[in-house]
C-alpha cells in the first residue's frame, strides 16, 4: 500500500489562513481510503490543527509531521526522520522543496491552484497578487466550462 505525505499549506489549506481547497479535500479524502496518508505542516502544530480538520471531516490520516524550520531544509530534514516509513510520494505545494526532495530521491508531486497562485514558473506570472475581480471572474469561468463539459454531462 502506498504511504504518502500531503504537506497541508498550499494543498489542503490556503496559507496564512483557515480556508480550504476542494482540490485537496478530494485528494486527501482519496489518499485517505487507498493509502497510508500522512500530513505535515510547518505553520501549525498537530494540536493546532485538530479542530481544523474534524470541522471539515478530515480524520483519515495515519499521522501529523511538524516542520520546525521553513523552506527545502527543513522539508527535507522531516522527511529524512520518516524515511523508514517508505513514503512513496510526497504532495508538496512549493517548487524549491519539490525540486530539493526530488534531488534527495523523494517521489514528488507539485500540487498548484491555478485561481489561487501565480507561481514564478507560470508564463503569466506578474509578480504582484491577481485583483479580487479577476479571481472571482476566473471562477466563474471555470464553473461555466465545467457546466458545459460535454464528458462530464449524463448520457440518456
Amino acid at each position: 500500500m502506498l504511504a504518502a505525505v500531503m504537506v497541508v499549506e498550499g494543498i489542503l489549506r490556503t496559507p496564512n489562513g483557515e480556508g480550504h481547497f476542494d482540490t485537496g479535500w478530494g485528494l486527501y479524502q482519496a489518499l485517505a481510503k487507498n493509502s497510508r496518508l500522512y500530513l505535515l505542516s510547518h505553520t501549525w502544530t498537530e494540536q493546532d490543527s485538530t479542530l481544523w480538520l474534524a470541522k471539515r471531516s478530515l480524520t483519515g490520516h495515519l499521522g501529523y509531521l511538524h516542520q520546525p524550520e521553513p523552506g527545502p531544509a527543513g522539508r527535507l530534514e522531516v522527511l529524512e526522520r520518516v524515511r523508514s516509513w517508505r513514503i512513496g510520494l510526497v504532495l508538496e505545494p512549493d517548487p524549491s522543496c519539490a525540486a530539493a526532495e526530488l534531488a534527495a530521491g523523494w517521489n514528488s508531486a507539485l500540487i498548484t491552484h491555478a485561481a489561487y497562485t501565480q507561481p514564478r514558473w507560470r508564463p503569466d506570472y506578474t509578480g504582484a497578487p491577481r485583483p479580487w475581480d479577476q479571481l472571482a471572474d476566473a471562477i466563474e469561468h471555470q464553473a461555466a466550462l465545467r457546466m458545459t463539459d460535454q464528458r462530464t454531462q449524463e448520457q440518456p
